[in-house]
């Protein structure tokens, strides 16, 4: 197991890898987005105070939290690359940062 682990730090074996896994990752976040978006906002109830603006939390908490969650990402994708110089580490720092520091 731990040398398919290292073998996916290569950025040769890690294209490889994810050229096939893409597609599959691309149907399930799809799907996922309209999920929730449909349940969050047409077919949860409406706050008995709030009314419908209270909606809103089931789109900015996740939006909130997967923020966060990215910039951890780049803080460890960050220190991988630093402490063991795995090229596949930095690349994936570089792709994330614009997505929260735009």
């Amino acid at each position: 197991m731990w040398s398919f682990i290292h073998k996916l730090g290569s950025p040769k074996w890690f294209y490889r890898i994810s050229a096939k896994l893409q597609p599959w990752f691309w149907v399930a976040a799809v799907g996922l987005i309209v999920v929730g978006t449909v349940w969050g906002l047409l077919f949860a109830p409406a706050d008995y105070q709030q009314g419908n603006s209270f909606r809103i939390i089931y789109v900015h908490v996740p939006a909130a939290f997967l923020a966060q969650s990215i910039f951890v990402s780049m803080a460890v994708a960050g220190l991988v690359f630093m402490v063991w110089k795995i090229k596949v580490a930095d690349m994936a720092a570089a792709v994330m940062a614009p997505l929260v520091l735009r």
